[in-house]
């Protein structure tokens, strides 16, 4: 009897309560890296020489959905398997993708020609190809960062489109110091029994998981297969392929502005200095009954604000919120605008949300006629990012409080240095506490089983 169906699931996001005006507990630095689906997601898996042999159809009845495939470790060693695979899950209708395993100290140019070579031209269906990033080859994190940069750019440049870059919480920090090449959609490796996964700093949304090493599937010998997930429906994943929607000038099939900037263009762009959004500008919206959100035209910045009156409700009615796009990921420091002539809510409270992780702010828009300030906040590259205020500050309706919707300004903090070492801290051992880093890392998986 073959194996049942695998079923597609929904990982849920668990809300996570902030306390004024300190960061809410997922500001750890591993539960800061939690990154839950944004829905249904959908099965596959990926194959290599390892896997003796595939019944392409019998793995597609089964579940599988999609495919990544091995063509080359390096430029010394093309997968065996690789154009029987390719060929063979076309046929089966499971949609393919190409993925070489890197070796940092070989020029990536020729690595990334030799896939594209052996790959051929992307078809319609096609997945864009994968650079599994798992080994430095002994160089320096800045080297092995900069010959990835060179293989995605020259791929980039031949396709049209980023590639996808395989990598683990831990091991991408390792190998290339969280290189910020979040222009490539991250396939995230961990092996865990949770319903998320930790990503790896600066990304904050993973587009692939390899969530188990260990699987077993219809017409594919033993039970040590790679086994994944794509972080959206069918139909997302056929508008990612190539030839799918992306590109077609509609902002569709499940696009946003981090997976298909061309159809889903920011409403605007947070320098890389900073910047300001006043709220008449594209990236401010509100929401609720618009009765209630009042006008006015002369007080604020720029000589103009949103007010509403502040509720004791538990839910929000009216609210505002400033969606945030960055040029470059970085530390900002955070201001809001408010005016004395309109604000009077002293429990204002503002929902930050930055490289995936909510922060609430809570403050009394009385203190200053003028800019105000949150805080300080590490924000990623690029949007899923935001500032939100609500009218539900518990402020009693005898209060007849009013909160006011205006500026939000970002300045970007410069030369950030990390923390001294400890007294006596030792440098380059492999030994003693850093060693254990290594453990954990293999123990969660983020190190690949195999080559």
């Amino acid at each position: 009897m073959g194996s049942p169906r695998l079923s597609r699931s929904i990982f849920c996001v668990a809300l996570i309560g902030c306390v004024e005006p300190i960061e809410s507990p997922e500001s750890s630095a591993e539960q800061a890296a939690t990154a839950c689906a944004d829905g249904p997601t959908v099965n596959g898996m990926d194959v290599s020489y390892y896997e003796t042999s595939v019944d392409w159809v019998a793995a597609h009845d089964a579940g599988i959905d999609f495919t990544f495939i091995r063509v080359t470790d390096g430029v010394q060693f093309i997968d065996p398997r690789f154009s029987g695979y390719w060929a063979g899950a076309k046929a089966a209708g499971v949609i393919r993708g190409a993925y070489q395993f890197f070796r940092p100290a070989e020029d990536p140019i020729a690595q990334a020609d030799l896939l594209l070579d052996k790959m051929g031209p992307l078809e319609p269906g096609d997945l864009p190809p994968v650079l599994d990033v798992e080994v430095s080859g002994g160089l320096s994190t800045d080297e092995v960062a900069a010959n990835v940069r060179a293989w995605v750019a020259h791929v980039t440049e031949k396709l049209g489109r980023p590639p996808i870059l395989y990598a683990g919480l831990y091991s991408w920090h390792d190998l290339t110091g969280s290189a910020d090449i979040t222009t490539s959609p991250l396939w995230v490796a961990q092996y865990t029994t949770a319903p998320c996964p930790n990503i790896p700093t600066p990304w904050t949304r993973w587009m692939f998981w390899q969530h188990s090493a260990t699987g077993s599937i219809a017409g594919i010998p033993g039970s040590t297969l790679d086994i994944n997930v794509f972080n959206g429906t069918l139909d997302d994943l056929q508008s990612f392929t190539t030839g799918g929607t992306c590109g077609d000038g509609q902002c569709s099939g499940g696009e946003t502005t981090d997976s298909c900037p061309a159809d889903c263009p920011p409403c605007g762009t947070i320098a890389a200095s900073g910047g300001t959004i006043d709220d008449g500008d594209a990236c401010f919206v509100t929401g609720g009954p618009t009765p209630y959100l009042r006008h006015v035209s002369d007080g604020g910045d720029q000589g103009d604000l949103i007010w509403t009156h502040a509720t004791p409700s538990a839910t929000e009615a009216n609210f505002a919120q400033w969606n945030l796009f960055f040029a470059e990921p970085g530390r900002y420091h955070v201001e809001v605008y408010t005016a004395h002539a309109y604000a009077t809510s002293t429990r204002a409270a503002y929902v930050v949300q930055a490289a995936g992780t909510p922060t609430t702010f809570v403050i009394d828009q009385t203190a200053a006629d003028g800019w105000q300030a949150l805080g300080d906040l590490d924000f990623a590259a690029r949007g899923d990012q935001w500032i939100h205020l609500a009218d539900n500050t518990g402020e009693p309706v005898s209060a007849n409080a009013q909160l006011v919707f205006d500026a939000v300004r970002l300045t970007r903090l410069k030369y950030d240095q990390p923390p001294p070492p400890a007294p006596g801290a030792a440098g380059g051992c492999t030994t003693g506490p850093g060693a254990g880093l290594w453990m954990i890392a293999m123990w969660l998986g983020v190190r690949r089983r195999r080559r």
